[in-house]
């Protein structure tokens, strides 16, 4: 029986409550008409605490990882199903992607992925013979050219972040450590058409050291913000290693998410990502301190600056692009807004850090322009993370539709929500409606059918 608090928001609070029961079902109604063209699996991932959990300490970002997953071929919604991932090395409960015709869970911070079958019944770590033994990320990147995965893993065993590429065979192609103060919190990275981005920012080990030394407050996360810690990126070639990561000071700021990075002519590159001002300083249950903006950097190697601008009036989260444009030049992102109502970076509105961090609307960006386009859900309804799925004949950059897992607490459950990315203002292509809630989590992915072994 789980422990309960009503202080703790993540324990209680709605759909942030874990669920006790994994759940099947199948030929799920459907308002709308789900394209054809759609034949895979969307899966979704975040924490679910089991058994006795302490309301005082316990993180969002703990918790043994659930998958949900719906089935969709020729035109119709053939199941969902919830597993708690089970394996002898941990539960991820953070991103579920595909690579080399694997279905992979991720963690960060010390743990191997956990390989799931298409139909969600079987599991083992997978540790690429070896290479991921010190773990890997939540968000590595896959070169859309070579189909090589990139990614930037850390363990707080270990003084230094590790560089992995493993090709698209599934082997490790490449492996660089690389030396860092403070054991700091990577959650992400940056991947251009030639170079890997580094985010060393100021979220470290050492200082939640510092502050239970100090008698702080504690909470499983042993993480929070470094007023000692340099803010800084670190630039080297793909297939690079330490001695050729070239360091630059960046905007003092956290960053979970990267929207995507480019290579520009000049030999400069961009990188649009959510930055917040403070990370883990009062609020020491999840990232509730400060409210995200979405902002440009526009990285320069040879001077050793990074300029930034803000790209979009709304406050925005879980960022996504076409795949297909990782690490080159993108013009659209689509994200879950941040509350139920968009906010504005303009709206003169007062947050406490007990209220938590909650998504709403549904946003994309034109970051050439800056134009912002929503697409609310109706009264009491919020979307999680969105994926963007292309058309198989797509013709610009836009032309496909948008996935995401939306909770309805007016029926306390959720739907599988289906739109024309294009345009977000037309009413939604098809709702697939799901036997019970989705709890606010963290990533998901559409798999098509034809990226992983049947």
């Amino acid at each position: 029986m789980t422990s309960v608090s009503l202080g703790n928001r993540y324990l209680t609070a709605g759909n942030y409550a874990p669920l006790t029961e994994e759940v099947s079902a199948s030929g799920l109604p459907v308002t709308g008409e789900l394209p054809r063209e759609l034949n895979g699996r969307y899966l979704r991932i975040g924490p679910n605490p089991r058994g006795d959990v302490d309301p005082a300490t316990h993180h969002w970002f703990n918790g043994a990882g659930m998958v949900h997953g719906v089935r969709l071929r020729d035109g119709r919604a053939e199941w969902y199903r919830s597993r708690f991932i089970e394996s002898e090395q941990g539960a991820p409960n953070t991103n579920v992607v595909h690579h080399a015709g694997r279905i992979l869970t991720l963690i960060e911070a010390g743990k191997p992925p956990v390989e799931i079958s298409p139909d969600l019944a079987r599991m083992a770590v997978w540790d690429c013979d070896g290479a991921l033994s010190r773990g890997f990320t939540a968000h590595p990147k896959v070169d859309p050219v070579t189909g090589d995965m990139h990614a930037i893993t850390y363990n707080p065993r270990f003084s230094s972040l590790r560089y992995v590429v493993l090709g698209a065979d599934g082997r490790a192609r490449h492996s660089s450590d690389i030396e860092v103060d403070d054991g700091p919190m990577v959650h992400d990275m940056a991947l251009t058409e030639t170079r890997v981005v580094v985010l060393d920012l100021p979220v470290t080990l050492a200082a939640a050291e510092r502050l239970a030394r100090a008698g702080g407050p504690l909470t499983r996360l042993p993480l929070t913000w470094d007023d000692r810690h340099a803010a800084r990126i670190g630039i080297l070639p793909i297939g690079g290693t330490a001695e050729q990561t070239r360091w630059i000071e960046a905007p003092r700021c956290f960053v979970f998410h990267v929207l995507n990075a480019h290579d520009n002519a000049d030999g400069s590159l961009t990188m649009d990502v959510v930055r917040y001002d403070r990370m883990f300083v009062r609020d020491v249950w999840g990232p509730g301190d400060a409210e995200p903006t979405l902002v440009r950097w526009t990285v320069n190697p040879a001077l050793g600056t990074v300029g930034e601008e803000v790209i979009s009036e709304y406050r925005v989260e879980f960022p996504r692009i076409d795949p297909a444009l990782t690490g080159r030049a993108h013009r659209y992102g689509w994200f879950a807004g941040f509350s139920a109502h968009g906010l504005k970076i303009t709206d003169d509105v007062k947050r406490d850090p007990s209220d938590g961090f909650g998504t709403g609307p549904l946003v994309k960006v034109d970051t050439r322009t800056g134009n912002t386009s929503l697409h609310d859900y109706g009264p009491g309804r919020v979307t999680m993370e969105p994926a963007f799925v292309p058309r198989p004949d797509a013709v610009c950059e836009d032309d496909g539709w948008i996935l995401s897992v939306v909770h309805d607490a007016n029926a306390g459950r959720a739907e599988l929500v289906v739109l024309e990315a294009a345009d977000l203002d037309a009413a939604p292509v098809a709702r697939v409606h799901l036997p019970g809630r989705v709890p606010f989590g963290f990533h998901g992915n559409w798999i098509d059918d034809n990226a992983i072994a049947s």
